[in-house]
């Protein structure tokens, strides 16, 4: 769970180290954990499940603001209304959720492939 929540919190999930990101650019990670030296992209195609992650909870998330304007004003809501308040949260909470899920999607590689002393070079 540790390792998780490490994912979760923008935090290197062999460490728990901060400072992942490169100052100006949030969606920039680095290429290595700078306390442990931990490479994140271990493999080829590493970021395509961070890009799974995002899609699923950004999914999610239109859908979830969907069911409540439904349940707040009734099935018979205008699909106008709906697109009105369901796009920003597509476009938003993608955006947003993009650091967390790079650093979730390392976290769970972690877990599934724990890093050996070559991923450290």
């Amino acid at each position: 769970m540790r390792v998780l929540w490490r994912g979760l919190t923008l935090a290197c999930p062999s460490c728990g180290g901060r400072g992942l990101f490169r100052r100006w650019g949030l969606f920039a990670i680095r290429e290595r954990c700078p306390h442990c030296r931990l490479k994140f992209e271990r493999m080829e195609g590493h970021w395509l499940g961070a890009v799974a992650v995002n899609t699923v909870v950004s999914a999610t998330a239109v859908i979830l603001t969907v069911v409540v304007a439904m349940l707040v004003w009734g099935t018979d809501v205008s699909r106008s209304l709906l697109l009105a308040l369901a796009a920003p949260v597509g476009v938003v909470v993608p955006v947003l959720f993009d650091p967390v899920s790079r650093t979730l999607w390392t976290a769970i590689d972690a877990l599934v492939r724990p890093p050996s002393p070559a991923d450290f070079d």
